[in-house]
């Protein structure tokens, strides 16, 4: 149920009185665990444990009803099974309690029958305006509040961390990883089914309380957001939350489900190119979230988010005992989009009184492999105090001189002492433990492989980058200009027309003047029932033209010999008017077509932009290379709407084609102003409708001093 208003959830998470319903004397039973692991959290409140069964648990007086209890509980934790929690949640509403998680399982992913009893919840719930968590989740986690209001061991450390989980078997494991590495939470969320509460209402109230203390110190002064969603519910609104969170904290997101089935009826290369999968990529960026390849990734992001700050630019430095990773490393960072940093011939001078003769002095700095705690101190000091220098990996692989410990102990002494990100990679096994145990007290993140540590500072300079981008959009936004009102509304006659006779495609010819109404170049094009018509479009309007089979079933007509170009004469009209009769004779009789014919473009670059409405972001923008490249080099680019003129300008600028379109090679660059003005007024036309499915032009001719819709597709809801 996605909700448009803010929610009052602060006597959800930050509760003075908790009931539990199902509360049992058998320690192996949830009522149980969590009733023991609030006393244990520290809970300040009360707590009154509801069992009609049972007189006390755990030398606590239980209710045998909810309406007996002395006081309206703030929160209302149901322990039951699914058919009798959805019967007692009106009982709860009456009593006043406005704030419930429910454990049970049973609901909509069990089957038509949860599905019901999920849908009665809801309808509870909304009469009620009830504030439920779940149900089928694990509750939640707040060391703010000191309660750990699940079933799981949630213990460890307070600390900066916030995480929202639709997964609680994922929540119990990310809990003991975060207790082993030291990494502390201030609120861990598990949302299950998202019947009533779902990732925006967390996210607005997280931004409500963003005044909070980020926990103890020698943290990274963050308030980081992690989060594993399966499915995201509003998704535009979701965007504008994260968007506005990410000015300040960094938001992290592993979003599994991949799209692998084929697409429903593929009715345009844009609908193909832009799957939801490639559109969340862009969407989770365009709003300053980090998307994680996986969980080794999203740990990772956890620990290093929590604890250091990001680097101010992309210059790492690499101090290493070890030449091997460290050539490795350089590879790395290459790869993940950071620069190798410069080290001056100051810092070189240095590093050759202090170093042995044999050690790299550039960078990577290599101390060798007899190297003790001293001179890695000596290598890490002169390095971070190199003004060039954003960030530093540190490598250690332990030789058996290797002083693990007082080497860790150093370097985490000089980080707090410059303040700039420092990252460890100890390579080994039980050698390194201890090791990475001083790190971890120091809040350095340690990983036992370099790539990861690379890949975890390339995300957070990545952030950094991003940030700079939504703040820049803030500033100085260039808004685009709206379609004219007298031109929608014959837009608008048009759709609804073709509506009217249930076309799920509009006709050619329509989709062109659909086109020339909002001001984009198109061809004098005209629809042909015989040969006699053709040759007198050519006298007309003048050779060359062009011959298109038109089916709205046909997206690929070059395979199918559904166009012949370059038609300078009557004799290779004829001949083509021939051709292009067998090509319509071959199509599946299910097919319906016509033949256009149209005045052929003066040679250009091909391009292709086309609009998808996306199910869960809205309206998306896609350009690219078009024509036979189309698919041949994958050239998908992809932007929200709405956007800007310069979001637009960077979309074509990011393209594969575009060296091409700006000149390459001392070739004459093409009418790329003309190309912006046509894409920017295809993106005008897609937002002033609403009964767009898709839209692509393909291709896009983009000629020395002018671009030409050559081909348009106009698909409806």
């Amino acid at each position: 149920m996605p909700s448009k208003k803010g929610k009052d959830l602060n006597k959800l998470f930050n509760p003075k009185s908790i009931a539990i319903l199902g509360v049992s004397r058998d320690e192996k039973k949830i009522g149980h665990i969590v009733l023991k692991n609030i006393v244990n959290s520290g809970f300040r409140g009360k707590i009154y444990p509801v069992n009609p069964n049972a007189t006390t648990v755990e030398g606590m007086d239980c209710y045998a009803d909810y309406n007996d209890l002395p006081e309206v509980p703030d929160l209302a934790i149901l322990a039951i099974p699914a058919v009798v929690a959805v019967k007692i949640l009106e009982s709860i509403a009456k009593k006043g309690t406005k704030n419930i998680i429910i454990f049970s399982a049973g609901f909509k992913e069990a089957g038509p029958k949860g599905e019901k009893l999920e849908d009665n919840l809801r309808q509870t719930a909304k009469k009620y305006e009830l504030n439920i968590l779940g149900p089928n989740c694990l509750g939640f986690v707040s060391t703010l509040s000191s309660l750990n209001a699940t079933f799981s061991q949630a213990g460890g450390v307070a600390g900066n961390l916030r995480f929202i989980s639709q997964s609680g078997a994922l929540a119990s494991g990310i809990f003991d990883w975060a207790s082993h590495h030291q990494v502390g939470f201030s609120e861990f969320i598990t949302l299950g089914n998202k019947a009533i509460l779902n990732e925006n209402d967390i996210l607005r109230y997280w931004l409500a309380q963003k005044d909070k203390q980020a926990g103890q110190n020698n943290l990274s002064g963050y308030r980081p957001i992690g989060m594993y969603l399966e499915s995201i519910d509003a998704g535009e609104e979701f965007l504008k939350l994260v968007s506005k969170i990410s000015f300040s904290d960094p938001v992290f997101i592993l979003k599994p489900g991949k799209s692998k089935k084929a697409q429903q009826a593929i009715m345009s290369h844009t609908g193909s190119m832009a799957g939801d999968d490639a559109v969340q990529d862009v969407a989770f960026a365009e709003a300053g979230m980090i998307r994680c390849d996986g969980l080794e990734d999203m740990f990772d992001l956890a620990k290093i988010f929590s604890w250091v700050k990001a680097p101010n630019g992309p210059n790492v430095a690499i101090v290493s005992n070890a030449g091997g990773p460290a050539v490795i490393s350089t590879d790395a960072l290459e790869k993940e989009g950071l620069q190798m940093a410069n080290l001056s011939s100051k810092t070189h001078k240095k590093l050759r009184e202090k170093l042995p003769r044999a050690a790299n002095i550039l960078n990577p700095v290599d101390v060798l492999g007899d190297a003790l705690a001293d001179r890695y101190g000596e290598a890490v000091n002169d390095v971070l105090a190199e003004k060039g220098v954003d960030a530093l990996l540190v490598i250690l692989t332990p030789q058996v001189m290797t002083e693990i410990e007082a080497t860790a102990e150093i370097i985490g002494r000089l980080a707090k002492k410059y303040g700039k990100p420092v990252v460890c990679s100890f390579i080994g096994g039980d050698l390194v433990d201890k090791g990475e145990a001083v790190l971890n007290s120091y809040k350095i993140p340690s990983f036992r492989f370099p790539e990861r540590a690379i890949k975890a500072l390339a995300k957070m300079w990545q952030w950094q980058v991003g940030v700079k981008s939504l703040k820049s959009k803030v500033k100085s936004p260039t808004k685009i200009k709206p379609l004219a009102k007298n031109v929608i509304a014959k837009i608008n006659k048009m759709v609804e027309f073709a509506k009217k006779q249930n076309r799920k495609v509009m006709p050619v010819l329509e989709a062109g003047k659909i086109l020339s109404l909002c001001g984009i170049n198109t061809p004098k094009t005209a629809e042909v029932t015989n040969i006699d018509e053709a040759r007198r479009f050519a006298k007309t309007h003048g050779w060359p033209v062009v011959l298109k089979v038109s089916s709205p079933e046909l997206l690929h007509k070059t395979d199918k010999g559904g166009i012949m170009k370059d038609i300078d004469n009557t004799l290779k009209l004829e001949l083509a008017w021939k051709k292009i009769n067998q090509a319509v004779y071959k199509l599946p009789k299910k097919f319906s077509s016509t033949i256009i014919i149209e005045k052929q473009i003066l040679k250009g670059l091909e391009v292709i932009a086309g609009v998808k409405n996306n199910a869960s972001f809205g309206k998306v923008l896609m350009f690219g290379a078009g024509g036979v490249l189309t698919e041949l080099i994958a050239d998908k680019n992809l932007r929200l709407l709405p956007t800007d003129e310069r979001g637009i300008g960077e979309l074509i600028a990011k393209s594969k084609i575009y060296p091409l379109l700006k000149g390459f090679r001392g070739q004459k660059p093409r009418a790329l102003k003309k190309l912006s003005e046509m894409v920017i007024r295809l993106a005008s036309l897609a937002q002033a409708n609403s009964k767009f499915s898709e839209i692509e032009i393909n291709p896009i001719i983009v000629a020395d001093k002018e671009a030409f819709a050559a081909d348009a597709r106009i698909i409806l809801l």
